[in-house]
């Protein structure tokens, strides 16, 4: 089954998130130098059902490494806003590097000013942009809760650009 095929059979409320465990291989080992490892990362696919509204804890256990970690699922509001309070922090910024170019007198101060906000700008409108369309990352869906003891590391990928969701 392909992907536009698998896309069509899960249900709108549901998401499909490719996940990954970290696998250390070493590469070379020397008494003086030390070792030098290389970092690979095995994949599988877990599906996950949407709240409406706020977010859920997910347990999973990786099926690779056999250990349990934590996922935070987001509702599609949630998303929304988590992305809009983004696109705000890119605005604060540029409008930082405005009044900073407003303010600098002389030709580099002025012109690093609005140089440090034109792309905070086009991060702002690309972010409103894909709020204004639906079209979510996985980042912004699901969410790896980060523990503070030293785990085996497990990433959130995703093979699409990005996770659309109908206009509900």
């Amino acid at each position: 089954m392909n992907d536009t095929e698998q896309m069509r059979t899960i249900a709108p409320n549901t998401v499909s998130i490719l996940l990954g465990c970290e696998i250390e291989k070493e590469v070379y080992k020397s008494k003086s130098r030390g070792r030098i490892t290389s970092t690979e990362y095995k994949t599988w696919r877990e599906t996950f059902t949407l709240p409406e509204k706020g977010y859920e804890r997910i347990s999973l256990t990786c099926p690779i490494c056999h250990r349990s970690f934590e996922l935070r699922v987001f509702s599609i509001s949630r998303a929304r806003l988590r992305k809009l309070y983004f696109a705000s922090c890119f605005l604060a910024i540029a409008a930082c590097g405005i009044v900073f170019g407003v303010f600098a007198h002389g030709g580099k101060g002025e012109f690093m000013g609005y140089s440090l906000a034109a792309p905070f700008i086009c991060f702002t409108v690309w972010q409103l942009r894909n709020v204004i369309r639906g079209k979510f990352d996985a980042s912004d869906v699901v969410s790896h809760t980060v523990s503070h003891t030293r785990v085996k590391l497990h990433r959130i990928f995703d093979e699409r650009k990005g996770i659309i969701f109908p206009d509900q």
